[in-house]
């Protein structure tokens, strides 16, 4: 049976990671160069993970978890400010350069695959899964809907909007907005047609 992974030793291994980019920049960053400043062999960075391109984007949605929980006191407003927050952690040269390797490699490798949803999805959990819940609660979500699905969604329009098509920040609200009124329960969207026409 193999031993549990020391969450303790991916932090460090995080850690270094950011020190190094602030230090030498992504382009010089390197397997070897983690593992020496995380304090650890390179057999242990790579089997947590399997290339460069994989600790930076751990490190980046570990940093895209707001450090305050958000609860505006609606879904629209937790949601805006959850996006806002994360605009200067996905809008970075960094990120841009690795987001589209990930995504390959995600669609191509299980192993892959998994180490991407690990990370994008585990850190948005942190701070998206209590705004749903606050929202279905608050009777503005679909009790019907998937919960994964719909942060799904979400995270894509947003990281595709602001990184793949390079639509600026005010974007962010627009998507929100759309976000919001989907998954809103039905007899809702009808209430509001009804004012709106």
């Amino acid at each position: 049976m193999a031993r549990p992974r020391d969450p303790q030793i991916e932090q460090r291994i995080l850690d270094a990671a950011g020190e190094l980019i602030e230090e030498v920049g992504y382009d010089a960053l390197t397997m070897e160069a983690i593992a020496e400043r995380a304090g650890v062999g390179k057999p242990t960075v790579y089997r947590r993970f399997g290339n460069r391109d994989e600790v930076v984007f751990a490190l980046n949605a570990r940093s895209s978890i707001p450090l305050d929980p958000v609860d505006t006191g609606s879904l629209l407003g937790d949601i805006k400010a959850v996006a806002h927050g994360l605009i200067p952690t996905v809008n970075t040269p960094a990120i841009r350069a690795v987001l589209g390797p990930q995504i390959g490699h995600a669609i191509a490798e299980d192993r892959a695959n998994k180490a991407f949803q690990e990370s994008v999805g585990g850190s948005s959990d942190a701070y998206m899964k209590p705004i749903w819940e606050r929202g279905l609660a608050r009777g503005e979500v679909d009790p019907e809907l998937d919960y994964v699905t719909a942060r799904t969604a979400l995270g894509t329009a947003m990281i595709f909007s602001l990184v793949l098509y390079r639509l600026d920040e005010s974007c962010v609200d627009q998507i929100a907005e759309m976000w919001c009124r989907s998954v809103a329960p039905r007899h809702a969207d009808a209430g509001h047609r009804r004012k709106a026409g």
